[in-house]
């Protein structure tokens, strides 16, 4: 039992990351403006990139490499590529929203799908 108590509370504080637990497991659901900094790895220019809230849909634009979006605490947001970006599909892993976080755009690895392997 007490095994399976400390497995529960290292999950849950590696969830907890640096925000600390106590705020982890309480601020869920709280409105932020999330401050995102884009650490750009890709040859696209920074423009085309937006973060996106996953559950409301909402978007916001990079100027000067950060992007400001209203959503909340631990809500799912990625990294896409602009609907201005035609013919190229790029979308980042989901992360819990922070009030300050970075997110990063790296296409150093091609991802072909529809291609047999030989």
């Amino acid at each position: 039992m007490r095994t399976v108590a400390t497995i529960v509370f290292l999950t849950l504080a590696s969830q907890a990351k640096s925000d600390g637990l106590f705020s982890w497991l309480f601020s869920s659901g709280k409105e932020i403006k999330a401050e995102v900094t884009l650490i750009n790895k890709c040859e696209l220019e920074s423009r085309y990139f937006i973060v996106r809230d996953l559950k409301t849909g909402k978007s916001a634009s990079f100027k000067n490499g950060v992007a400001k979006l209203n959503t909340k605490v631990n809500s799912s947001l990625q990294l896409q590529l602009s609907p201005s970006v035609k013919h190229v599909i790029f979308e980042g892993n989901a992360v819990s929203a922070k009030k300050k976080m970075k997110l990063i755009a790296d296409c150093s690895e091609r991802k072909l799908g529809g291609i047999a392997d030989n």
